[in-house]
């Protein structure tokens, strides 16, 4: 029963949302914050957006990210292969496909980054060699 309105509930996402039709069912179950713990969105996206402007400000510390696809819905190229956001968390440069993707991410980041701190360090280690 839990998976079939999780599926609903993902179809109704897709009718709100058009640009953000997939999801990857493993991801998506991992990245949901409960209800209790969830963080205001607003204040989660405002909190994230100001960081990425301060870190643009020191461009240098920022490592690269180092796919061509969407941070949530990693299997999701970019449209004309250019992300729509992007944001900068702990450091780490990190881009999105569409609006609901960044808001999935600022709402509970740490799901989603071990992948990209592996692929960023591989592909500083491997560029260094």
């Amino acid at each position: 029963m839990k998976h079939f309105a999780f599926t609903v509930g993902m179809g109704l996402v897709s009718l709100a949302f058009p640009g953000c039709t997939t999801v990857d069912d493993t991801l998506s179950t991992a990245a949901a914050p409960s209800p209790a713990a969830a963080p205001d969105e607003a204040s989660s996206f405002r909190a994230t957006a100001e960081a990425d402007r301060k870190a643009r400000q020191t461009e240098a510390t920022i490592t690269p990210y180092p796919f061509d696809t969407c941070a949530v819905q990693f299997h999701k190229p970019f449209k004309d292969g250019k992300p729509k956001h992007r944001r900068v968390y702990k450091g780490q440069e990190v881009l999105f496909c569409c609006t609901p993707c960044v808001k999935a991410f600022d709402m509970n980041p740490e799901p989603y980054m071990p992948r990209i701190l592996a692929a960023a360090n591989a592909q500083a280690t491997g560029s260094s060699q």
